[in-house]
């Protein structure tokens, strides 16, 4: 019977493994800015495919690379057989005297055109330049929700998912980072239930943001 629960662990433990396609080679390339739009050199690049979600499922580092002098990078590395997640992560802060952001982007086969993805102009910002702006909830009726909250302006968007998966979840976003010394544009919509006739209004307000963290109180 433990000799069954081996192999079948062994089995478990292969069937985790990564598989590529040797044949098939895909390319990742962009150009990296600083926010005053000046090419960003020298910041590292590196590809991990993501084994699954399986306790005994692994990872693997498959490419790494730098920024040249204008900023440009490419890189090129075997595909996965399977819908593994390809996890692109930008200056990595492991050395955390690094004065810009790390940025990660997280992508699948399917945003590879051609064997391509083109992340086009990719902005960095300074940790210095970045802030937070924290939204407080204030429910003055019982017949009223909050729904469908955004904000718009410059953002530092530290994790980016290309194919985001739909939110179900009833749950508001109320904590953002931004970028310093702006106006950020709010907008949300408020559903009213007073009336027998239910009432959908859309608002925006704009928020000065400053060098210091932001807090707002949303009356709604």
């Amino acid at each position: 019977m433990k000799k069954i629960l081996f192999i079948c662990f062994l089995l478990c433990l292969i069937s985790c493994e990564i598989q590529y396609d040797g044949e098939t080679k895909i390319v990742l390339t962009g150009k990296l800015i600083d926010e005053n739009g000046n090419s960003l050199p020298d910041k590292d690049i590196e590809i991990t495919i993501d084994g699954g979600g399986s306790i005994l499922s692994s990872s693997d580092l498959i490419s790494y690379g730098k920024s040249n002098q204008d900023g440009n990078f490419t890189l090129i590395f075997p595909a996965p057989k399977n819908d593994n997640e390809i996890s692109i992560s930008i200056n990595n802060l492991i050395n955390q005297t690094n004065e810009f952001q790390e940025k990660e982007f997280r992508a699948k086969k399917n945003n590879f055109e051609n064997y391509k993805l083109d992340l086009n102009k990719i902005t960095i910002y300074k940790k210095e330049s970045v802030t937070n702006l924290k939204l407080i909830l204030n429910k003055t009726s019982t017949n009223k929700r909050l729904e469908n909250i955004m904000i718009e302006g410059k953002l530092p968007n530290f994790y980016i998912n290309l194919n985001p998966l739909p939110d179900n979840s009833d749950s508001i976003e109320t904590f953002y980072n931004v970028i310093k010394n702006q106006n950020i544009t709010l907008k949300y919509t408020i559903i009213d239930y007073s009336n027998s006739t239910i009432v959908s209004k859309e608002e925006t307000v704009i928020i000065p943001v400053n060098d210091t963290p932001v807090i707002y109180n949303l009356n709604y």
